[in-house]
């Protein structure tokens, strides 16, 4: 039996070795103004959990929910806002900003606005890889084994009909990346020891380590698996859409771990219900939460997750020591690591 939540992740971030601050009583620590920190979120319990003596001192933590987080903007230093839309209207509030920081993407933050108020903003790279990357592969297990189904026909008293379930097996098969990162060499990874064959799409890969590049039409049109992992840009956009899923094998199933809009919502639904392709494994949607009557949930060949795959124990433990770390690196005053407009803030 599992441990309580609090526990697992006192352990894990014990294993990760983080450094805590200790402060001894001075007079000169009792006046010492504090960072006020927004932490934004819907589970405010499990949240204060989760950081339970991980920022360092120093640090004023509020574990907020959105609207109490906009209620007092004015006064907050640090702000991790989760996946709520950060604009130019709520960045302009916030005066005292110092630092806004981001999980992987950093789509959903105005940039500018956020320089123009000598705001940091600051991404969390590689914590995420491996969590993301294996609900990959358990979305594609779950779906080309008809986990889902099967469980629901047992929990109803029910058994097989037949052998003859359509399952493929991984092995032998071809895994597309589209965008080879971190998150895509993890993928990469477990393929492999699956005994799939792996190529990748990637412009702007400068280390492919051996793997074979190719175009994105012939990853589309040789893939059996195809999961995507690229950073939401104008380019990326709309990446997979009607003329893409053309492409590809009417066997195939997609996968997308990474941003909602990089595929065509739209053009997916009807990919779907036409058997263009065999199935899509879908983490991230156009809008989140995702419509109650969205045509996606009606699919048996779509398999739904909540935009979880960042979710285990150790990313998550992983992710909040980097967010204290650099907290710690604004008390020091200095740039905190990957700050994406560290020039401009500077200048």
């Amino acid at each position: 039996m599992l441990p309580p939540r609090g526990w697992r992740f006192a352990l894990l971030i014990s294993n990760l070795h983080l450094q805590f601050f200790v402060h001894k009583q001075t007079e000169e620590d009792e006046t010492m103004p504090l960072l006020k920190v927004s932490l934004v979120t819907n589970d405010k319990d499990g949240t204060v959990e989760a950081t339970a003596g991980v920022f360092p001192a120093g640090c004023e933590v509020l574990v907020q929910t959105e609207d109490e987080m906009r209620a007092m903007i004015g006064k907050l230093n640090v702000l991790v806002p989760g996946h709520i839309n950060v604009d130019a209207a709520l960045i302009e509030q916030g005066q005292n900003l110092k630092l806004i920081h981001c999980g992987t993407g950093y789509n959903n933050v105005d940039l500018d606005a956020a320089s123009n108020v000598g705001s940091y903003v600051a991404v969390t790279p590689n914590v995420a890889a491996q969590s993301v990357a294996e609900l990959v592969f358990s979305s594609f297990s779950a779906l080309k084994n008809r986990i889902r189904q099967f469980d629901n026909i047992m929990k109803n008293g029910g058994w097989k009909t037949t052998d003859f379930i359509g399952a493929p097996e991984f092995k032998g098969k071809t895994l597309g990346v589209v965008g080879y990162g971190n998150i895509g060499k993890c993928a990469a990874t477990i393929a492999r020891g699956y005994g799939m064959n792996v190529i990748a799409h990637d412009p702007y890969c400068k280390d492919s380590g051996g793997m074979k590049l190719v175009e994105l039409d012939e990853l589309l049109r040789e893939s059996d698996f195809i999961t995507l992992h690229v950073l939401l840009t104008d380019e990326t956009k709309g990446l997979i859409s009607t003329g893409q899923f053309d492409m590809m094998k009417d066997t195939a199933v997609l996968a997308n771990a990474c941003r909602g809009p990089v595929i065509d919502e739209t053009a997916l639904i009807e990919a779907l219900q036409q058997n263009k392709i065999a199935g899509a494994c879908i983490d991230v949607f156009e809008k989140e939460p995702l419509d109650p009557n969205s045509g996606l949930r009606s699919l048996d060949n779509a398999m739904l997750t909540p935009h979880i795959a960042y979710c285990s124990d150790e990313a998550l433990a992983g992710r909040y020591e980097f967010f204290a770390n650099n907290c710690q690196k604004i008390l020091d005053g200095e740039v905190p690591n990957m700050a994406v407009n560290a020039e401009q803030v500077k200048s």
